[in-house]
């Protein structure tokens, strides 16, 4: 029974240590904490591993679309809120999911080699039942 125990406890600690080392090593603590709290910018260097310069890269083109994408939004709710003909949102809702798509290209094609086709698999859907009630989140969809 002694040994018993000792073996258990020593099969306990090595279990402890060894979860310890892969919680440490693993990006997943970042990656959740970006996702649950919205923050793109910080997921999508979690997610795909950028490098500072690359990272750089990404957001400046996420900063300069952000006003662009600030105007999509902005007309698309006032269109709504003015009950502008369905014809009329849907034009700009359109014209609104063509900007982003371009603009998520953009981002793909500065991630690393062979990343670019997992971001957009990612993203894409995330448009095709977009509401246009701001940009799309990194958030976990229920």
């Amino acid at each position: 029974m002694k040994n018993f125990l000792i073996t258990l406890g020593v099969a306990l600690a090595a279990c402890a240590v060894a979860f310890g080392v892969f919680y440490a090593i693993n990006d997943q603590p970042a990656l959740r904490l970006a996702a649950r709290d919205g923050d793109a910018m910080a997921w999508l260097r979690a997610e795909f591993r950028l490098s500072d310069a690359q990272f750089a890269d990404v957001k400046k083109l996420h900063d300069d679309y952000s006003v662009r994408c600030g105007e999509h939004c902005a007309a698309i709710m006032a269109a709504k809120q003015r009950v502008a003909p369905a014809a009329e949102i849907a034009a700009l809702e359109k014209t609104c999911v063509e900007a982003m798509t371009g603009h998520f290209d953009r981002v793909a094609a500065l991630l690393p080699p062979g990343e670019g086709a997992r971001y957009l698999a990612m993203v894409l859907p995330r448009i095709t039942d977009f509401d246009h009630n701001g940009a799309p989140t990194v958030q976990v969809r229920p």
